[in-house]
């Protein structure tokens, strides 16, 4: 008998309370119990996955099969392979020697289990058909429900679906409450941080289990690229924000990360790289390139911002560095608070309610934010250039570019006047305060984004979208609510349309700052000239509907993630327009 444990091995017994494992055979000797997914599709190729769960602790072979109906009544190709706990027991095939264009069917087979039936899809190869196209990030499991990702399965329009990064957390769980749990902020196994292997594969395997999840996978190809949470907070090539010496080496972690996420996702090289590379590209016809990158683990220099931080100081002495002088934010503008410097001693837990380090905002800008740092790296900034290149001559009217953080530069405002403070969540005064004096200094947010810590990375990549680009979209996540961004070159004109989606179910600003939306969305817009669109307050994804003379991008926003019963509607609707020999490329908002 195949119990309940080896069931959702992977997952954890614990998790009973909070993810139901798909119901089995209790005689089964295997069972499919992560469900199926397809990925990366080609003109003529598209990788197909699973998992088994078996009795057995020893090799398990598993067939496959790929038909162009459901009911598989002719079967175009089938095949088997091995897989063991080496592996995780999951199983991806590269299925090639497919037409292009096509809808196709496929299932596993292992013992006297059937698989659930996979709904994948090919590239066109040639054409200007239309493509459909949904983005994603942000899928926290212990802060909702997926909705969104069984809002999108249900659609029969979608022929792929971007996630751009964050498909786990690696943060451990809460422990929630029975009624908590109800509500959606389940708890994901292990209950600890992730930080070697075994962590990372049954965090996966505790998200499989969802059965929305299950349901996105099963009908929409993906094509993933990671974030930092598949990882750790703020990842960079050479460590990371939520990283302890005490944890084993960033090598380590990382590679034992990445060769989960590997396992799991159903992307090419069906192995890792053993650099980690993970940028590449799909041609979509005569009609787009998609050009995914990795702005997180693969050539990012630490940014600005934690250690980084320069604070109006005291100088010290025979050039020794400066103690951060105190300052009373209660008051406006903070006062200066020299006499409390023996005091505090340069400590923030030292420091007084009420009371901060100011950034010294003149010497960031000169010596931190405008410093020579690359988000891609020297390599993939030039694989990126030849890929617009070529893209270019083979006179594809769209670029697409999916990836991780905000590319936009853009400031903050003020919250406290669009805030409810009985709903600011884990932010206190201090943190508004900096806002203010963010927004008074012209200070960039978010600093682990290009905008707002790699600018000269940024400034050069919309260079190579000027010089070798037809028409660009960028898309990007990462800070939880939706966004839409103008791009312009020197010389004022328009080179890119930035896409942000809003997250799965990660909180956004109307969570940690408790923010009416709407006035809060308003203000940023009047604050930043680059900035048409911003909506603060919902969980949801975009949809770009790709053609040869124009893009349409539409928000669409869940009304709970608290609830399995939920409504989904359109927010807002942007055109743009691809230049021709008479117009610059624009937008258009319904």
């Amino acid at each position: 008998m195949l119990g309940r444990r080896r069931l959702i091995a992977g997952v954890g017994a614990a998790s009973a309370a909070s993810l139901t494992a798909p119901s089995v055979n209790a005689a089964a000797t295997v069972a499919f119990t992560h469900g199926v997914a397809s990925g990366d599709p080609l003109h003529t190729a598209v990788v197909i996955w699973t998992r088994v769960v078996s009795k057995s602790l020893g090799p398990v072979t598993v067939a496959w099969e790929i038909a162009e109906a459901e009911s598989f009544d002719r079967v175009l190709q089938r095949g088997s392979t091995t897989t063991d706990a080496s592996l995780d027991y999951t199983v991806k095939v590269d299925v090639t020697n497919l037409e292009p264009g096509r809808i196709y069917f496929y299932r596993f087979m292992a013992g006297d289990a059937i698989s659930p039936v996979g709904r994948t899809r090919t590239f066109p190869q040639n054409g200007h058909d239309p493509l459909k196209l949904a983005v994603m990030c942000c899928a926290n499991v212990g802060q909702g429900f997926f909705n969104v990702y069984r809002h999108c399965a249900d659609r029969d329009d979608i022929d792929v679906v971007l996630h751009i990064g964050d498909y786990i957390y690696e943060y451990p769980p809460g422990e929630n409450s029975d009624e908590e749990i109800a509500m959606g902020r389940r708890i994901a196994e292990p209950r600890k941080k992730l930080v070697n292997l075994s962590d990372y594969r049954l965090r996966y395997g505790s998200y499989r289990i969802d059965p929305d999840l299950q349901e996105i996978h099963r009908r929409h190809p993906f094509i993933v690229v990671w974030d930092d949470h598949e990882i750790a907070n703020n990842a960079f090539k050479d460590g990371s924000e939520n990283h302890w010496s005490s944890e084993g080496t960033w090598e380590q972690r990382k590679a034992s990360a990445i060769k989960a996420y590997f396992e799991w996702m159903p992307i090419r090289p069906l192995t890792p790289d053993p650099t980690g590379r993970i940028f590449r590209c799909f041609d979509i016809g005569e009609l787009a390139t998609i050009v995914m990158l990795d702005t997180r683990l693969y050539g990012r220099e630490r940014g600005p911002g934690g250690a980084n931080i320069i604070f109006v100081s005291q100088p010290g002495e025979n050039g020794e560095p400066g103690i951060p002088i105190p300052y009373d934010a209660r008051q406006s503008p903070p006062q200066a608070r020299p006499d409390m410097i023996a005091q505090v001693g340069g400590d923030p837990e030292k420091l007084p309610e009420g009371h901060i380090f100011m950034p010294d905002f003149v010497r960031y800008k000169a010596e931190v934010l405008y410093a020579e740092r690359s988000i891609l790296g020297a390599e993939q900034e030039a694989w990126l250039a030849d890929t617009l290149k070529a893209s270019k001559a083979r006179g594809m009217p769209w670029q697409i570019l999916g990836q991780q953080t905000i590319a936009s530069t853009f400031v903050p405002v003020d919250p406290s006047p669009h805030m409810d403070p009985a709903k600011a969540g884990r932010f206190n005064t201090d943190f508004f305060t900096r806002m203010r004096i963010q927004e008074q200094n012209n200070m960039p947010f978010a600093s682990d984004a290009w905008g707002g810590g790699y600018l000269k990375s940024r400034d050069r990549m919309i260079g190579a979208l000027r010089d070798h680009a037809n028409n660009t979209i960028i898309l990007s996540g990462d800070l939880h609510n939706a966004w839409g961004f103008v791009h312009k070159d020197d010389a004022g004109e328009m080179r890119a349309f930035e896409v942000t989606t809003a997250s799965v179910t990660s909180p956004g600003m109307e969570s940690f700052m408790g923010t009416r939306g709407p006035a809060m969305a308003a203000a940023m817009r009047a604050k930043n000239e680059n900035l048409v669109y911003a909506e603060l307050a919902s969980r949801g994804y975009a949809v770009l509907a790709v053609k040869p003379d124009a893009v349409e991008v539409e928000w669409t926003f869940v009304d709970t993630v608290t609830s399995k019963t939920f409504t989904a509607k359109v927010d807002q609707r942007i055109t743009v327009v691809a230049r021709t020999p008479k117009s610059a490329m624009h937008f258009v908002s319904a």
